[in-house]
């Protein structure tokens, strides 16, 4: 027996709160990690580091792309281990998944952000 298909009246609202906790976190490990990390990365590349607003990210650049990558990759691990450990904790919490969408709302929100500042300034 297969599983019913989406209709196109589905809102995204509705479809986000059918994924599972594990999916989830791994779209928060994408987002915030990989995305992030790389979009910054474009960014820095085509502004410089000076445009980056985050004092320890900007720090970490001048340094060494490398330690803002292990940082990021630090970080993203941590959080998903903590989320994944606690997963029976976290669900217990009202409005769990709408938390945890909204996270990952927001760090698309950042990889677009970034991803912009990059091509307006290789268009300008």
């Amino acid at each position: 027996m297969s599983a019913p298909t989406p209709t196109r009246s589905q809102s995204l609202i509705a479809r986000a709160t059918r994924l599972d906790y594990v999916d989830l976190v791994f779209a928060l490990v994408f987002v915030w990690g990989a995305g992030d990390l790389l979009s910054t990365l474009v960014a820095v590349n085509f502004v410089g580091i000076g445009a980056e607003q985050n004092p320890l990210v900007r720090s970490l650049l001048a340094i060494s792309p490398l330690l803002l990558i292990a940082l990021k990759m630090g970080v993203v691990l941590s959080v998903a281990l903590v989320l994944l450990a606690y997963r029976s904790l976290v669900e217990r919490v009202p409005l769990w998944r709408p938390w945890l969408t909204a996270i990952v709302g927001v760090g698309a929100f950042v990889v677009v952000s970034n991803v912009s500042v990059a091509v307006l300034s290789a268009t300008a």
